[in-house]
């Protein structure tokens, strides 16, 4: 504190030299311009204008200065106004004779000299520049005075303060003593302590280590009883599967035996609609809740046999574009179940009086997330005045019709660029999840 009130001192004592500097140097530029006025109005002579000239041109610079110094709103600076605005009334009055000097008339620019009002107004500026010194002066002695008062009581205050310090320093001395002889017993304490802590740590350990041991034993049985259902469920929907093949193969028998064209017609229908089934269930792979499943191959898998069996009817081509989501393992069936009957009714109608053609079967999303299964076909098309809800009744339209239903289907049939016929069915309800790191694909069975 002393250090910063002395460098206030300092600075203080800097501007009001500085105030006093610029106040005595504007003054005497003002009667450096008044000289050099005088002399070359009485002699004529223009090297006096030299001295006016250099003074007129510092004045203003020097003005400038001095409301720099000043702290503005303060009567310092009202007076160093009054100062600007009495030296700027001066320097008029003097270019006003300088310039009829220079013009020769100087006559009445020693008339104008001669009415005094050049010493009045020189005067004015000697009044206002006493009184700027005189308050300055007075701040100077003000602000000494000041100083002196802080020294004196900061002086005060550090004699204080290092006579404190010597007490707490006898006091600190003291403490000390005592301390050490609390801390040899508290260390004393402590050893025991840690000692004591240290059994019950080794005690505790022990018990959290045959813990951990039986948590991983109880976490292995879990796993191996959840591989255990895993396997089973698995090796139930593979025998469901192949029950159904079994089945369908029984019915492939009894339709050898039949004349009847009809009848064997509907074995025939039937045994494919259980063949799909079987091989959605033999295809089933269920993810890592044991509930869902990937789509994508499940339908692959039902078109692939389909194509297959178009194969030996003639020479109809079967593509597929199925993206891989997520779906429960009882929607994957009905799904495989509505794809079945599409692609079936595409094979059997869409390609009459044909020898080859084209199917494309998919299972996507919209921009709006609704799954979409879609078969297109460029076959003969369809007649639109037949076709209406009333006049559908194949069971095979039934069944599409009612699984779709269960998901909010909206089925929506049109003539497509090919001449086919394109059939697209919304899904609205079906839920369906990203395949990508949900871990459903897993190794197929034989």
């Amino acid at each position: 504190m002393l250090s910063v009130r002395a460098r206030e001192n300092t600075d203080d004592v800097v501007n009001t030299l500085e105030i006093r500097g610029e106040l005595r140097e504007v003054l005497s530029l003002l009667q450096d311009a008044e000289i050099g006025q005088r002399g070359f109005l009485l002699t004529r002579d223009s090297q006096y204008l030299q001295p006016y000239n250099s003074a007129r041109l510092q004045i203003g610079r020097r003005l400038s200065a001095l409301e720099s110094l000043v702290d503005p709103n303060t009567e310092q600076a009202i007076r160093v106004d009054q100062l600007r605005a009495a030296a700027e009334r001066r320097l008029q009055e003097t270019d006003a004779t300088v310039a009829l000097g220079r013009e020769g008339r100087f006559g009445e620019a020693l008339t104008i000299v001669s009415r005094d009002r050049g010493k009045a107004l020189m005067d004015e500026v000697r009044e206002i520049v006493d009184s700027a010194l005189a308050a300055e002066q007075s701040r100077h002695t003000e602000r000494a005075a000041k100083a002196i008062a802080s020294r004196t009581w900061l002086s005060a205050s550090l004699i204080g303060a290092l006579a404190a310090a010597l007490v707490l320093a006898v006091l600190s001395a003291q403490l000390t003593r005592r301390q050490f002889t609390g801390m040899a017993k508290r260390r004393d304490q402590l050893a025991a302590l840690n000692e004591e802590l240290e059994t019950r740590v080794r005690d505790r350990t022990r018990e959290l280590e045959i813990a951990r041991e039986m948590a991983e034993a109880e976490a292995g049985r879990a796993e191996y009883e959840r591989g255990r259902v895993e396997l089973l469920l698995r090796e139930v929907t593979h025998r469901v599967g192949n029950n159904l093949a079994m089945v369908s193969s029984l019915l492939r028998m009894q339709q050898a035996k039949l004349d009847d064209d009809t009848a064997r017609a509907a074995l025939e229908t039937a045994r494919g609609r259980i063949q799909t089934i079987s091989t959605a269930q033999r295809r089933l792979r269920l993810g890592d809740d044991l509930q869902s499943t990937r789509a994508d191959g499940l339908l692959e898998a039902v078109v692939s046999d389909l194509a297959d069996a178009a194969l030996d009817s003639g020479s109809i081509t079967i593509t597929s574009d199925f993206e891989p989501l997520v779906v429960s393992s009882r929607d994957a069936t009905t799904l495989a179940v509505v794809l079945g009957e599409l692609v079936s009714n595409a094979i059997k109608h869409a390609f009459e009086g044909r020898e080859d053609g084209t199917i494309r079967a998919s299972f996507t999303l919209q921009k709006d997330g609704v799954p979409v299964m879609a078969v297109e076909d460029d076959g003969i098309g369809f007649d639109e005045m037949q076709d209406n809800p009333a006049t559908r009744t194949g069971l095979g339209s039934m069944i599409i019709e009612n699984l779709s239903r269960q998901y909010g289907g909206e089925i929506r049939k049109k003539k497509n660029e090919a001449g086919g016929t394109s059939i697209h069915i919304l899904l609205p309800k079906l839920q369906t999840g990203d395949a990508v790191g949900s871990g459903e694909e897993q190794s197929a069975d034989s």
